[in-house]
């Protein structure tokens, strides 16, 4: 079952060993979450991702699921809607509104408890300062001992090793605290400024909607990058209620290693455009009832994203 954890309490599991990240006390923190803030430079993220490093990244593991779980009903909140948006300089133009082929992307990360690196999934979502990328906490950090990761690099519409819109890095990061497990699984990165032309990843390329609270038995989709094939992949169907807060799509194929963090989203357009209303955790059941859990967006959710549209 769902633990509750204090940030008060939680924020003691917090390590300081790494010079790039850090606890962040002075900042104000939203009910419910923990934010660290990254302390290397642009320069010194990007420096670390050698051909060696980008190589060597392996799918993120998942953390370990309960013994008992509950199936949990649609959120009872108060539903929250932001709308897509469209790249910097479209306004007017016979263009269609930001795709999430577009916006989905890669997320490189590095564990300095054990000297390795990961890859993940991330999506742009709409936010107040345009640097908002939403993906699973545990691409973000160890919630069973408080290990931040650190060196975050993401590239929107990356397709195996080619990132057309180029690299942005990391300037801090926020998760859930109150529910340690995957029904809680919520993380949001901000950004740099960066690409290949220095802009806010949002004016660059744009950004899916996203929800909070939305009822969960509707038609959805997901969408993620498997490692093996370097390449975003989706499926589709009607989303059914989970255990522990999160939901499902029975029999969505292809989401392997590689895929966590991705973006469950529904009202998904021809165009491309899309809500998200999920992050991506991983495999949780049989084949058929839980191949494609995803922690879903509530309260808690709301209070990491809205912190991080702040920052």
């Amino acid at each position: 079952m769902a633990v509750a954890v204090s940030v008060a309490m939680f924020g003691a599991l917090i390590p300081g060993a790494h010079a790039a990240t850090s606890s962040a006390p002075t900042r104000p923190t939203p009910p419910q979450t923990r934010w660290a803030v990254n302390h290397s430079s642009t320069r010194a993220v990007r420096s670390y991702w050698t051909p060696r490093h980008l190589a060597a990244a392996k799918p993120a593991p998942l953390p370990a699921r309960p013994r008992a779980a509950a199936i949990t009903a649609s959120p009872g909140g108060k539903p929250r809607m932001i709308h897509a948006s469209r790249p910097a300089g479209t306004a007017g133009k016979v263009q269609a509104n930001s795709s999430v082929w577009v916006t989905v992307g890669r997320l490189f990360f590095h564990n300095p408890e054990n000297g390795l690196d990961y890859v993940c999934t991330a999506n742009v979502v709409t936010s107040n300062n345009q640097d908002v990328i939403s993906t699973a906490r545990h691409c973000v950090m160890d919630i069973s001992n408080g290990t931040w990761y650190t060196n975050f690099q993401f590239a929107p519409s990356y397709n195996k090793g080619n990132a057309p819109y180029g690299w942005w890095t990391w300037r801090s990061a926020g998760v859930r605290v109150d529910d340690t497990s995957p029904g809680g699984d919520n993380a949001f990165i901000v950004l740099n400024s960066g690409g290949n032309s220095g802009a806010h990843v949002q004016a660059a390329v744009g950004s899916s909607g996203i929800g909070f609270n939305w009822s969960t038995n509707s038609y959805a989709h997901a969408i993620g990058i498997p490692a093996n094939l370097d390449y975003a992949v989706w499926c589709e169907g009607m989303a059914v209620d989970s255990y522990n807060g999160g939901v499902h799509i029975p029999n969505c194929q292809g989401l392997s290693g590689g895929a966590s963090g991705g973006p469950f989203i529904f009202n998904y357009q021809s165009d491309g455009s899309a809500v998200q209303t999920a992050s991506f955790f991983g495999s949780w059941g049989s084949g058929t009832d839980g191949n494609s859990y995803f922690a879903y967006y509530r309260d808690a959710a709301w209070n990491v994203y809205n912190g991080a549209q702040n920052a």
